[in-house]
């Protein structure tokens, strides 16, 4: 039997990169899929490639910095596959630029986009997981929450609130059978980290920092959040797990 047979998921970010590969994870696993980003193309994708798969699923158009677009997924996620029993806190956007010419907007932006929307979306799904009594919300972070990247303040900042969003959220719902914990990725093989590898020098430096001398698989991202999602995760709540070769034990 699927171990996620029967529930649902929501996942914003779900079009591409990790989003897609958790998506498609937990709908391997039996839940139901609400895929949800601000391209409509691409979770329009997502949804097929999980209905083509035997999966229930759903496209949805969602900018998770807007709180109506939110509540408006939410309840069409609802209405058309049933309560929202998985949160996957996904989406978000990442900025490179020196503190020193990072603008307040660009800052605004990050932080909106990365911490404060996962207080909304989770915001959103508590009321029916708390009524229900069980639930499981996923907050995707990051290895950047907890060591220092010169010239990703506001991205390094955000993920380090990500952190203590979820011990906070995981605290106060743990008595209503929800558990909220942090998948912190390291180097994945996206298409950002991918176009730098390409480069060879580039390539050499970021394998030396990882001890297991290669970059993380979508796969393997999808496989710990279904974990995190599932029955066999009840007893784990407000941690940060870090999938990255080792790579923030050897920083």
């Amino acid at each position: 039997m699927s171990v996620l047979a029967g529930r649902v998921a929501l996942v914003t970010g779900a079009g591409r990169g990790l989003g897609r590969a958790i998506a498609r994870a937990v709908g391997r696993a039996g839940a139901a899929v609400a895929c949800a980003g601000r391209s409509r193309d691409q979770v329009d994708a997502a949804a097929a490639e999980l209905e083509a798969a035997g999966a229930r699923a759903l496209a949805l158009g969602l900018d998770v910095t807007r709180t109506d677009q939110i509540t408006a997924a939410v309840e069409e996620a609802e209405a058309r596959l049933g309560p929202i029993d998985i949160l996957v806190n996904n989406a978000g956007i990442t900025l490179e630029r020196k503190t020193v010419e990072l603008t307040d907007e660009e800052w605004d932006r990050v932080l909106a986009t990365n911490v404060t929307a996962m207080f909304r979306c989770a915001r959103a799904v508590a009321p029916g997981m708390i009524r229900r009594g069980h639930g499981k919300v996923i907050n995707v972070g990051s290895m950047y929450g907890v060591i220092g990247v010169a010239r990703y303040a506001a991205y390094c900042a955000s993920k380090a609130a990500v952190d203590g969003l979820t011990r906070s959220l995981a605290v106060e719902w743990a008595r209503h059978g929800i558990q909220i914990n942090c998948l912190a990725p390291g180097y994945m093989n996206t298409d950002i980290p991918r176009a730098a590898l390409a480069d060879e020098r580039t390539r050499a430096l970021f394998l030396s920092k990882v001890p297991a001398r290669r970059i993380g698989e979508p796969d393997e991202v999808g496989a710990l959040a279904v974990y995190l999602a599932s029955p066999a995760s009840d007893f784990m709540t407000g941690q940060t797990l870090y999938l990255d070769g080792g790579q923030t034990i050897a920083w």
